[in-house]
């Protein structure tokens, strides 16, 4: 069945966790620098550390906890301790197999399984913050009940994703189109709306990707928002995301996103913004993320937005402006009573040049709300590690169809 979800390989089926209940929402960076176990003391291996014992259903202390070790003998068998060591992990938590996980790789996964046997002790904030969405990455993917009842070929298969790429600059086409071919998501087809003249290529660059695509070419003298309607109409996803032409996004982008608006069930998801390369001071920074996962934000950002194609709609399609369409169609989707939700910022670096953005603003601006401050080009600071070696180069001050509006 196209777009059906199979589990890591050699993996052997346990009790689904409900997302709905077990999620990151109001996750936070911030936590205590003490340790919690899943049961006594006296039952961890000699060489392993807690300071405390919170029981597994106690979801708001745990996350409050810098992270939890578990032992196989606090739980009842394999099965069981997988279950609820999976709904912890799909809600955020950082957990630590202290005693290796005899028998979990084949209910967990390998990967999840490596993850869990990594010691998390002496991590920051930064890392513990990417460690945790790694791992709930692939327990909401691979775990969740929809997960599971994708995998038994029950209820549908996933969603397909139009991806709508509006550029009006052909020198960044090619890295554009490589940012959607490296999306790992399984049903993902791309709208390429060419705004403007200068593109001699696009149909061949766009055909060669492991994805379907299509070309749509708007006059330059229509607004942002009219080219995001034409590519609208051009696709046939139920869900719709924005990529932006000159921004930087991980390989499992898409899948962040939509498994956030699975377990959000929210009408608008967003990342957030907090990785920020600014080519002007040749540095990377990373923004104060303030409330975390939540709904309750206004750092969502235009180059990652999520909706379905029922809601945008409901909102009245994009509007047809040429600035502040992200910013018009968040205000849209909110007087429809729909609500916005933004998961973490990882896996999307936003890259300002000194000119050529719909949304200026002055290099100060970030600066003054950095956290951390890395000079030059450092995308790994946003959790992307198969970045180019270089940022993207001028567009020799073109307006771009990207940035937050």
């Amino acid at each position: 069945m196209p777009g059906k979800a199979s589990p890591p390989s050699g993996f052997e089926p346990t009790p689904p966790f409900d997302p709905w209940t077990w999620n990151p929402i109001r996750w936070r960076r911030a936590a205590e620098n003490r340790v919690a176990a899943l049961g006594p003391l006296g039952r961890l291996p000699p060489e392993a550390k807690a300071d405390c014992v919170v029981r597994s259903s106690h979801l708001l202390r745990l996350r409050r906890m810098h992270h939890v070790v578990d032992a196989e003998a606090f739980h009842r068998d394999a099965s069981a301790r997988a279950g609820a060591l999976l709904r912890l992990v799909g809600a955020g938590t950082l957990v630590h197999l202290a005693d290796g996980g005899p028998g979990l790789a084949q209910l967990v996964g390998g990967e999840l399984h490596r993850l869990m046997t990594r010691s998390p002790a002496g991590m920051d904030a930064a890392e513990r913050e990417q460690h945790s969405i790694r791992m709930r990455r692939i327990a909401l993917r691979d775990h969740s009940l929809p997960a599971r009842a994708r995998q038994r070929g029950l209820g549908g298969p996933l969603p397909l994703v139009s991806v709508l790429l509006a550029t009006r600059r052909p020198d960044f086409l090619a890295r554009a189109l490589g940012a959607v071919a490296k999306q790992t998501y399984p049903r993902l087809e791309l709208v390429l709306a060419l705004h403007g003249e200068g593109f001699t290529d696009a149909e061949r660059q766009a055909a060669e990707l492991p994805h379907p695509a299509k070309v749509v070419r708007v006059a330059a003298r229509e607004s942002l928002g009219a080219v995001l309607n034409a590519a609208t109409a051009a696709s046939t996803g139920a869900l719709l995301t924005k990529m932006d032409d000159d921004d930087l996004y991980d390989a499992e982008h898409v899948w962040d996103l939509v498994l956030g608006h699975e377990y959000s069930r929210a009408q608008l998801v967003s990342k957030g913004l907090e990785f920020v390369y600014l080519s002007g001071l040749d540095c990377t920074v990373h923004l104060h993320s303030g409330t975390g996962e939540d709904y309750r934000t206004l750092t969502w950002t235009g180059g990652t937005l999520l909706i379905s194609r029922c809601d945008l709609a409901r909102a009245g399609g994009w509007p047809p402006v040429r600035r502040a369409v992200d910013k018009r169609l968040v205000e849209a989707v909110l007087r429809a009573r729909g609500c916005v939700y933004r998961i973490h910022g990882s896996g999307y670096l936003m890259v300002r040049r000194r000119s050529g953005h719909t949304w200026e603003e002055a290099d100060d601006y970030f600066m003054s709300k950095a956290e951390t401050v890395v000079r030059g080009w450092a995308p790994a600071l946003a959790g992307i590690a198969d970045a180019p070696a270089v940022p993207p180069e001028s567009s020799r001050g073109a307006r771009s169809d990207s940035g937050l509006q």
